[in-house]
């Protein structure tokens, strides 16, 4: 429904006058809607925008942390692998010394009894000498 007005002309017609209808009303105040609408729409993206960026921030900031402390793992992981590298060479070591003073025993004890076996054989063929076989007993724990 529309309505009109008629505009009557009181004045003299060399004076300017605007007249507003109902439809140019309602046409100006749709355009300030409108505008007011987009106004509301752009500022709600800038500050989604802007909420982006500070994320984006943060991240890159959490990514140069976990590169830094990748840096620090990697070290660590390094001076691990010495440690154990250390560790092996020092246990092939002992156990090599280990195994050289199982051998000068062996060697040793090998002497010791045929040279006490020399000296019973002696001591039998050359006197009346008896020798008592000893025997090991263990006892389980």
């Amino acid at each position: 429904m529309t309505i009109q007005f008629i505009a009557v002309e009181t004045s003299s017609p060399s004076s300017p006058s605007a007249t507003i209808s109902l439809q140019t009303a309602s046409i100006f105040l749709g355009m300030i809607v409108s505008v007011s609408a987009l106004i509301g729409l752009s500022v709600k993206i800038s500050n989604s925008i802007n909420r982006n960026f500070h994320i984006i921030l943060q991240l890159e900031k959490e990514i140069k942390q976990l590169s830094a402390d990748t840096e620090r793992i990697n070290k660590l992981e390094h001076r691990m692998d010495l440690y154990l590298l250390e560790y092996e060479n020092r246990k092939d070591v002992t156990q090599m010394v280990l195994g050289q003073l199982d051998q000068k025993i062996d060697h040793k004890f090998k002497r010791l009894l045929f040279y006490s076996r020399e000296i019973q054989r002696f001591l039998q063929r050359d006197t009346n000498f008896q020798i008592r076989e000893y025997e090991e007993t263990k006892e389980d724990e």
